[in-house]
């Protein structure tokens, strides 16, 4: 007796990875906040499949990366004993347990694929990046006409607000993207999707995901031509970003200065280097234990109006100490989880960059990991709070549509196997 109607049911973990790169960029364009709810379901439906079939999901193929991953949500987990607010705490600590359990699942069903069956994926990322590179496009085009034709008036930025969250997914996932047009259409193809997709950032407003696209064009270059100087180069990078924060109380008020002399609107900029400088400043008050998990929230004093800067006028720029996030992932990780946050955070980075150099792929899949890692690296140090679901889902696609689509598959085998 069968649990599902085989009309129903996924006869692979592969099916559900075609949906998965179908679905991820339209979601990705037209309601970014459910991210998270496409890799969820994604991740449930490989367990009834395999579970239709007889067979339980253990994480036998990332045994690395699952330790890691755990270690991390279970310290995350004990840090909430002295958090601010404990019960968000263990709020985000399942958040983040789901997330990681979503990611080892079809990290799993990505290390099945054999050559056929990535081919299909490559067609199916391929629609899947056109439909929704259009949705964003189309999108885009009817605020402009609707609010320079209709209204008749300029454009700002904040009206293309919504979109900060889709540029910041397209900055990174136009590199899976791209190789498998490339593998699919061809050079031409890609490098035209490439032009598309880096003008619909361009277009989307926001300056962290263009300048993340930039910096992964930089990475792409680099790692195409010396994979062990970008990846070291990405490791001095992330460790920069950990060996800084104990002086940026001393070195950001010199650059809010410089900033405020040089720039005509430097606000935005400012306001990220006065959270940086409080939520480093409270850094070193805790730095072996931190506050707990996800007390850049709700922290103490976070809400008081601060001094930003004085405008040439003689008028007071205010705003928030820490508006709910640091707006850069290590310094928040190292605030909330202390230093064994940042031990575990770089292990994982590690690790990532351990695989990119142990790997078998060829040099355009070790370029779109490290063109990949960069975009991210990049949005998470400037833009959102880590630990928001989308957020963690953007990761977590990404890392999976990646390794799908770089990893040399074998063909497949003369019996198929049912997991």
């Amino acid at each position: 007796m069968t649990v599902f109607p085989n009309r129903l049911r996924f006869h692979s973990d592969a099916q559900v990875l075609y949906v998965l790169g179908l679905m991820t960029p339209i979601v990705a364009s037209i309601a970014p906040l459910q991210i998270s709810t496409v890799a969820v379901l994604a991740a449930l439906a490989v367990l009834l499949r395999r579970l239709a079939a007889g067979h339980i999901w253990l994480p036998l193929n990332v045994t690395k990366l699952s330790g890691v991953l755990l270690a991390l949500v279970l310290w995350g987990a004990i840090t909430t004993i002295w958090s601010i607010d404990y019960l968000l705490g263990i709020g985000t600590a399942s958040r983040l347990l789901l997330a990681s359990l979503t990611l080892l699942i079809l990290l799993d069903a990505v290390s099945e694929l054999d050559a056929e069956s990535q081919k299909q994926l490559y067609i199916w990322l391929s629609l899947g990046a056109a439909i929704g590179i259009t949705l964003t496009l189309v999108s885009v085009f009817y605020i402009y006409i609707d609010t320079v034709w209709f209204q008749q008036k300029e454009m700002a930025e904040h009206e293309l607000s919504a979109f900060n969250r889709t540029a910041s997914i397209l900055a990174m996932l136009t590199w899976p993207w791209a190789l498998a047009i490339y593998r699919s259409r061809g050079l031409i193809t890609a490098i035209a999707f490439l032009l598309v997709a880096a003008t619909t950032i361009y277009l989307l407003a926001p300056l962290t995901p263009f300048i993340a696209f930039g910096l992964g064009c930089c990475a792409f270059v680099l790692g195409f031509k010396r994979v062990r100087l970008a990846t070291s180069c990405l490791l001095a990078g992330f460790a920069l970003c950990i060996i800084v924060i104990p002086f940026l109380p001393n070195l950001l008020p010199w650059l809010i200065e410089v900033t405020s002399a040089h720039l005509d609107n430097p606000i935005n900029l400012i306001h990220r280097f006065a959270i940086w400088q409080f939520a480093s400043e409270h850094i070193m008050a805790r730095p072996i234990i931190g506050w707990g998990l996800d007390a850049a929230r709700v922290f103490p004093g976070g809400n008081i109006e601060i001094v930003l800067f004085e405008a040439p006028s003689g008028h007071a720029i205010m705003g928030p100490a820490l508006p709910l996030h640091t707006h850069n992932a290590i310094i928040q990780i190292w605030l909330e989880m202390g230093v064994g946050g940042v031990l575990l955070i770089t292990t994982l980075f590690s690790l990532i960059i351990k695989s990119i150099r142990d790997s078998d792929i060829n040099q355009p899949g070790s370029a779109i990991s490290i063109a990949v890692i960069t975009s991210g690296l990049t949005i998470s140090q400037l833009g959102f709070g880590f630990w928001q679901g989308w957020w963690l889902a953007t990761l977590g696609i990404t890392a999976i549509l990646t390794t799908a689509s770089v990893r040399q598959c074998s063909p497949p085998e003369q019996k198929v196997r049912d997991h």
